[in-house]
Parts: structure tokens; C-alpha cells; sequence
């Protein structure tokens, strides 16, 4: 069997009770599956489809359906007689915290940089991480989305996190909008992803799609209508950024897309392209360039734009996001990633823990009441909500409004002759 498969397997489109395997065959043979928990064992199940692609390659899909959510499943694969796995997979939560991991611009340039030499290390070190329901990669999986043997490397060097963990992709340039990105994904260029506490918007940024951008403005909009704690994005193109050939990042994006992040309360942006870790915060949401894959290394202007907070640059890596079954905050672990060069294993060590909402700078003096302060994280949640409607200056003010200018009003200390607020980096310079 091993001499059959080309790529995989590899898992996609998870929810709460399904998902789907994915393999590649260079023969037209006939594979079969089997799944289990500590409770159950699946019959033998055959494809569910079955496509012939260009140069001799034959995409088989599982479906895998009813099952229990939050759970561990093992699964094996059958060729005759010849056995392929054991592999495992998490169903996601239908409520309550989740782990996942962000990755991304994995392409090569061969032959000066591999997928051997750098993604592979990144893709092991993700697949050691305990209890992640699903990786998220921000884009440029390969150098050119067109090509089989491009796609080989990527599949070849990422096989171990791939059979273990359900990918969600995210199209870059260097995918090229191509039908061979589409056939191996089976998912659309903008879609989201529903895991116990967490919603994940993905977003087309790529230039053929900017026509588009208000459609998936409205789409994002709706999308972002469902009741849930935490709301994130991914898309591949930086709308901050403090690269010099992406000044400040993508205007475009950021003029049609901001709007519409900061009114339906996303609390993180993850996005790539520019090969680096940056980290910026911008009206109440934190923007995250994860793009240490494997890709050739860039670096950043001197001269660092004003939302910039933190940045690495020629490491290779990847984020942890864990929520808690309280909804106040969102704990992120930056990695950063050290080939083993042949030598052991490769290692991971910590850049930065991130807690978001970020935490406030309180005053040295207790004039804030102590129980205030445990409210601030919920309440500065409430703020981040409605605040533009209440300070635009124009328009009507949402209908928390009132709770917004309570909260502001608990910030300050009248009995101070500037009316003592205590600060935190997110809260918009217009309210301070």
C-alpha cells in the first residue's frame, strides 16, 4: 500500500459529528476504512467518492458520519490485505473550550529552501501538541498550486500532523486559484469553521477576488450573526503589516473588512504572506502575521508601523489558541520552532503568551473598586461592541449604548482633576 499512496491521508470539513479522509492512489485500487472509539468499531467502509485526476492521481474521500462529538477516533485503512495507520482525529465540541493551531506560507523555493528541510519540522513539532482539534494554515501551502509535485513535498513533509489532525486551508497567491487547490480541499474559498466556543471566518484576499470583497463583506456580516463567544478571522493577506513592500499592510482589505470585524466583535485576525511573526492591535482587535511555515524568511521596516506590538523575524513557528469554558479570555502561546538538523527531534520554545482582551494597565493606587476590576474583561467586551455607533458622531447609537457610557464612566475617578482612566492599549485614542 505504501507504494500506492501519493498523498495522505489528510483530514478536512470536521464538525462536531463528521468529517472527511482523504487519499491519494497512483493505481486504481479500491481502499477501504474503519474507525473506532472506546466504545464502538465501525465496519469496513469503501469511499464515498472517488475522482481521477491528471497523471495517473485518483482522490478517494470517507465520509465519516454520526459521530460522537468531542471525541477521539482511531482509524486504519485497507488496501487487500495490506494495512495503513493507525491514525486519530478529534470531532469538535459542540460547546466549551477548543485548541487549535495557526501556520502558514509553507511553499519551497527549490533549490535553495525545501519543504524537507523546513516544514517538516514545523509540521512534527504541531503534531506533538496535545489535544488540538484542528490546524488552521493561512495560505501558500505550496510554491505553485498548479503543480502535482509541488503538492507531493507538501503532503510528503506534513504527512505525520496531516493523518492526525483536521487541516483548514486557506488559499494564498501562490495556490493560483487553481482546481487542483479546490479538488484537494473539496471546500470554497471563503467558509467558516463552528468548534465549541469559537467561530473561524475564512476570507479570499487574493487579488482575483477583489471584485468580490463587498460580497464577502455581506457574507462575513451574516456569517458573524450567530451567537458565539469568540469570533475570529483568517485570510492570507496582512491588513497591518510593517513590511516595507506591503507598507501598513493591504488598504483595500482593510478599508471593506475592519468595518465589519470591529461591528461584529471579532476578537483576533490571523493572516500571512509577509514571512515573519508580527503582532498588531488595532481598535480593540488583534491583528496576527503567522507566516513561519518554511517559506523564505523577509523582515520588517526599521520603522514599525503605530499598531505594532511584537514581532520575530527568521524563525520558523506557529500559535496555539486555547479558549476556556468561561468566556472572558483567549489564551494564544507563540512558538518558535528549531530544526533538528538531523540531530533528534526538533524543538519548540515560547516567543510570547498572549491573553486577549489584552490585560489592563491598572494605577499603582487602589482607587478602582477590586470587584470593578474582575467585571472589566466581559465589560470591555461589551465596549468593543458598540463603541463605534456611540463615538462616530453620526448615526444612531446601538441599543447598548447606555451600558457602554456606564462602563466608560466606571473607568475614571471623577475626584480626579483629569478623571483618572485606567488604561488599556485597545480602548480607541477618540475615548481616552
Amino acid at each position: 500500500m505504501q507504494d500506492v499512496i501519493r498523498w495522505g491521508p489528510y483530514i478536512t470539513g470536521t464538525t462536531s459529528n463528521h468529517t472527511n479522509i482523504h487519499l491519494w492512489t497512483s493505481d486504481p485500487v479500491l481502499p477501504t476504512i474503519q474507525y473506532a472509539n472506546d466504545s464502538f468499531r465501525s465496519d469496513l467502509l469503501q469511499p464515498h467518492r472517488t475522482a481521477f485526476f491528471t497523471d495517473g492521481y485518483i482522490h478517494h474521500t470517507f465520509l465519516l458520519e454520526n459521530l460522537a462529538d468531542a471525541t477521539r477516533y482511531e482509524y486504519r485503512i485497507w488496501s487487500g490485505e495490506t494495512e495503513y495507520g493507525i491514525y486519530h482525529f478529534l470531532t469538535y465540541p459542540c460547546s466549551g473550550p477548543v485548541t487549535f493551531v495557526v501556520y502558514g506560507d509553507t511553499r519551497d523555493e527549490l533549490p535553495r529552501i525545501s519543504q524537507e528541510e523546513r516544514h517538516r519540522p514545523v509540521a512534527d513539532v504541531i503534531a506533538a501538541e496535545p489535544g488540538v482539534s484542528l490546524v488552521v494554515h493561512t495560505g501558500d501551502l505550496v510554491n505553485n498550486g498548479e503543480n502535482m509535485s509541488d503538492w507531493d513535498r507538501f503532503f510528503a513533509t506534513g504527512a505525520v500532523m496531516f493523518a492526525n489532525v483536521t487541516l483548514v486551508p486557506v488559499m494564498g497567491n501562490h495556490e493560483r486559484n487553481s482546481d487542483l487547490y479546490f479538488e484537494i480541499f473539496r471546500t470554497s474559498p471563503n467558509y467558516t469553521v463552528e468548534a465549541g466556543n469559537i467561530l473561524i471566518v475564512v476570507l479570499d484576499s487574493n487579488d482575483w477576488a477583489w471584485n468580490d470583497l463587498p460580497a464577502q463583506s455581506a457574507w462575513m456580516n451574516e456569517s458573524f450573526s450567530r451567537d458565539v463567544p469568540w469570533k475570529f478571522v483568517v485570510l492570507h493577506h496582512p491588513i497591518y503589516s510593517s513590511e516595507e513592500k506591503h507598507p501598513g499592510g493591504f488598504q483595500n482589505l482593510r478599508r471593506e473588512w475592519e468595518p465589519v470585524f470591529r461591528a461584529c466583535g471579532v476578537i483576533a485576525v490571523f493572516q500571512s504572506h509577509v514571512h515573519v511573526y508580527e503582532r498588531d492591535v488595532a481598535h480593540g482587535i488583534t491583528y496576527i502575521t503567522e507566516a513561519r511555515g518554511g517559506a523564505p524568511f523577509y523582515t520588517l521596516a526599521e520603522q514599525k508601523i503605530p499598531e505594532y506590538r511584537v514581532s520575530s523575524e527568521n524563525t520558523l513557528g506557529y500559535t496555539v489558541v486555547r479558549t476556556e469554558n468561561n468566556s472572558d479570555f483567549v489564551h494564544m502561546r507563540v512558538m518558535a520552532v528549531s530544526p533538528a538538523g538531523g540531530k533528534g527531534e526538533s524543538r519548540a520554545s515560547i516567543i510570547e503568551e498572549i491573553t486577549l482582551p489584552e490585560p489592563v494597565e491598572w494605577a499603582d493606587d487602589d482607587s478602582v473598586d477590586k470587584n470593578q476590576r474582575s467585571l472589566f474583561p466581559a465589560r470591555l467586551q461589551t465596549l468593543q461592541t458598540c463603541r463605534d455607533a456611540l463615538f462616530a458622531g453620526s448615526g444612531e447609537a446601538c441599543s447598548g449604548a447606555e451600558e457602554c457610557r456606564n462602563l466608560i464612566s466606571s473607568l475614571f475617578n471623577p475626584e480626579e482633576e483629569d478623571g483618572h482612566l485606567l488604561q488599556t492599549r485597545d480602548i480607541p485614542e477618540r475615548i481616552l
